[in-house]
């Protein structure tokens, strides 16, 4: 495996358990609260926060140092532009999609710890900030990575939008969603021969199969005499992935070509029920791009009937 896509490896791990624990800090927020004006719930919500913070990073570092950061050093501060990445750098969407759920789950737990939404997002943004980035400077102590200024501005990019969300609440009608079917290389690597590159392909490197896309709310943004015009269950997606970059017979790489899409999805917070379970739920959902009919407008156009 390359270097870079052992890094990348490692972030999607991050960013698929960042998602899946995302709810738990609600984005509502409670410093509306009349807890909030007891300071002893102040005090005990921000040591809860706080310990949050600290220990899932630290955890975190610990792992790391024991199965990416425990080889050989590097002689010096390398600097990684990753130029020959036959992927085409689609590794930096997750990098935008960590930092983006990482300001954005700080920022929810500091609400709830009846901290002023100003005040939290920035604290959320500089705990994504600090989070990544010592992942970057840690890489480059290690011989095998080195520091990739361009995962720092994927980063950084995330990182902002969820800033810009909170203080332009018209943003949160556009939201970064998911969506993962493997590719034909992945399904078949049990068969490649031995020593071929794509033998530890993964889902989190598997990106000919990831799609990140930007979703949109249109009922939300549309004027009132035209939404009628439009299902209000029903988002407007534009979405990006690759061509294969693996070979699904040899598993040798070749270069990847860029792919954009134009699709339409559910938007799970729209569907029925309020009960607070089933809303923390369908929030979730909201971050995932459900298989639907898709345009497929780059490398060539096509229709796609049902793209996962």
């Amino acid at each position: 495996m390359r270097p870079r896509q052992a890094a990348a490896a490692r972030r999607g791990a991050i960013i698929a358990a960042l998602v899946a624990s995302g709810g738990f800090a609600r984005d509502a927020g409670a410093q509306g609260s009349p807890r909030c004006a007891e300071r002893g719930y102040r005090v005990a919500t921000r040591a809860a926060a706080g310990a949050v913070f600290v220990g899932a990073n630290a955890a975190l570092y610990e792992y790391f140092r024991r199965a990416w950061w425990s080889g050989e050093r590097a002689d010096h501060f390398r600097i990684n532009w990753e130029r020959d990445d036959p992927f085409r750098q689609a590794d930096k969407f997750g990098h935008a999609l960590g930092g983006y759920h990482l300001a954005r789950i700080g920022t929810g737990l500091l609400k709830n710890a009846c901290v002023s939404s100003g005040k939290a997002a920035l604290g959320g943004a500089l705990y994504a900030v600090a989070f990544q980035t010592q992942i970057e400077l840690w890489d480059a102590t290690q011989a095998k990575y080195g520091f990739s200024p361009n995962d720092v501005l994927a980063n950084t990019a995330g990182t902002l939008y969820a800033v810009a969300q909170e203080a332009y609440p018209v943003l949160q009608r556009v939201k970064p969603t998911f969506s993962y079917s493997p590719s034909a290389a992945y399904r078949n690597r049990g068969n490649f021969p031995a020593g071929a590159a794509g033998v530890e392909l993964r889902p989190s490197l598997d990106y000919s199969g990831q799609t990140y896309w930007m979703s949109a709310d249109l009922d939300a943004l549309l004027p009132e005499r035209v939404k009628p015009l439009w299902p209000a269950l029903v988002r407007l997606s534009l979405g990006h992935s690759i061509t294969d970059y693996v070979d699904e017979r040899s598993g040798a790489f070749f270069k990847a070509r860029h792919r954009l899409l134009v699709s339409v999805d559910v938007d799970a917070e729209k569907l029925p029920g309020n009960h607070p379970a089933w809303k923390f739920v369908k929030r979730q959902l909201s971050y995932y791009h459900f298989p639907a009919p898709a345009l497929q407008i780059a490398p060539t156009v096509k229709g796609i009937a049902w793209y996962r």
